[in-house]
């Protein structure tokens, strides 16, 4: 027993099958980059298998083949070069010629500016390895980079998840695994993170990076945690709004959590007052519904599947608040959900505003200042863990109606058989009747 603790077997595998990835990568980008894209994707299947998962094997294979297909599609698409952010991450490969020139630079940069050091050289220090040990030029290579990084979101969310999860869920002994299996499915086919993970961006990691931090603090591995949130730090300033936000939800400090909104919408309200305020309520609507499904300039194909996850997140939303209000066991998550979406919120309207008041642009209602689109996906695994529980409590919902209307026909079935007796008993005394007046009659007579 103390060895096996000691000794995890799968994840020894799943390192000793990541180096021989890394290995052979080298060989099958030198020959032919885009081929060595696609050959990659399928071998990526193993290292999702070694991985912990549900056991839910037809569900998972399908969510993950859903997941590489829809890959493919972004990757024949979607430029990876899409924004001057991807531009300027993208010029880092192609100016330095190796690693050994890219981090004396990195280095200086990041100790001469360290309060307020660019991302680029930053990011540069994660993917820029990978870049130039394979000798890659494409940047469409990112796009494999990314995948890992999708895949150990996935993961990340789902072991939070599957081991401190806490809130009451309906029948918790039948229904804890479904919850797991829909928010990991969720997550593997958000055509948001498909999306953002064929960019050339730091969004993909930012979010593994928000997950990552709130693992290291529920285990209390706080060197770690540092360490991992000085870097995503350097990636977003607000990188631990985020990260904290994962961590009060599963350990389900809820009055930490108020406070800590508490001091976001006071610090709002000071620097821009109550229109601070209205746009963070707006925002954190938004964070469900984007892109906007009423806007029909979303319904165009390169915005058509981001658009249907806003769709059903908007459902979401909406059966969230109704069972909020109809089921008081659900009140503690959702309320735990609402604030810490809020805070985020608050965090993207100052951000938004700092940027717009920098450009001398004017700040009015519903202004945002960003590409919210974007700003939304560190918080993505919050919306779909929201997903899964309000699907999981829709269930309990079906399951009362559903037994209603059986109880309902069964009583309509029930009534001839309970009328029967009684439409006999009746027949009798009517026949009972009878006979008591002949004899009545005959005894007169």
């Amino acid at each position: 027993m103390q060895a096996d603790r000691l000794i995890d077997t799968r994840k020894i595998m799943l390192v000793g099958y990541s180096v021989l990835l890394i290995l052979t990568a080298k060989w099958a980008f030198a020959a032919d980059e885009r081929l060595a894209l696609i050959l990659y994707s399928g071998l990526l299947l193993p290292f999702f298998v070694l991985m912990r998962w549900p056991n839910a094997p037809v569900l998972l294979m399908a969510s993950f083949t859903a997941t590489l297909a829809g890959k493919a599609i972004y990757a024949a698409t979607v430029n990876p070069l899409a924004g001057p952010d991807e531009i300027h991450y993208y010029e880092q490969v192609t100016t330095f010629e190796k690693l050994s020139q890219f981090m004396p630079y990195a280095m200086e940069q990041i100790s001469t500016g360290w309060m307020n050091v660019s991302a680029y050289p930053v990011f540069g220090l994660l993917y820029m390895p990978f870049y130039k040990w394979l000798e890659l030029d494409d940047p469409l290579a990112i796009i494999l980079f990314n995948t890992v990084l999708l895949l150990l979101i996935v993961n990340s969310s789902y072991r939070l998840n599957e081991s401190r999860f806490a809130y009451t869920l309906p029948d918790a002994d039948n229904s804890r695994t479904p919850f797991i299996i829909i928010s990991v499915i969720g997550l593997l086919m958000s055509p948001s993170l498909m999306y953002m993970s064929s960019l050339f961006a730091k969004d993909i990691t930012c979010v593994w990076l928000g997950l990552l931090g709130a693992q290291l603090m529920v285990r209390r591995r706080w060197i770690l945690f540092i360490l991992v949130i000085l870097y995503a730090t350097g990636l977003r300033d607000y990188a631990i709004i985020y990260t904290l936000s994962f961590y009060f939800l599963y350990t389900m400090r809820i009055r930490t959590a108020i406070c800590v909104m508490a001091a976001a919408a006071g610090l709002l309200f000071m620097q821009i007052g109550p229109l601070g305020i209205i746009n963070a309520v707006m925002l954190s609507v938004f964070l469900f519904i984007s892109p906007n499904p009423i806007n029909f300039g979303n319904w165009e194909p390169e915005l058509l599947l981001r658009t249907l996850e806003a769709v059903f997140m908007a459902f979401v939303l909406m059966i969230s608040v109704y069972q909020a209000i109809v089921y008081k066991e659900t009140r503690k998550f959702y309320l735990m959900a609402a604030v810490l979406i809020f805070t985020y919120a608050c965090a993207l309207v100052l951000v938004g505003y700092v940027t717009i008041t920098g450009r001398e642009l004017d700040y009015g209602v519903g202004t945002i200042g960003d590409n919210m689109v974007r700003k939304k996906l560190p918080v993505l695994p919050l919306l779909y863990t929201i997903g899964a529980y309000a699907l999981i409590w829709c269930r309990k919902t079906f399951v009362q109606k559903h037994r209603k209307i059986q109880l309902a026909e069964e009583n309509q079935l029930g009534e001839p058989e309970l009328l029967e007796p009684s439409a006999t008993a009746w027949q009798g005394r009517l026949a009972g009747g009878k006979g008591a007046e002949g004899h009545a009659g005959t005894r007169t007579t």
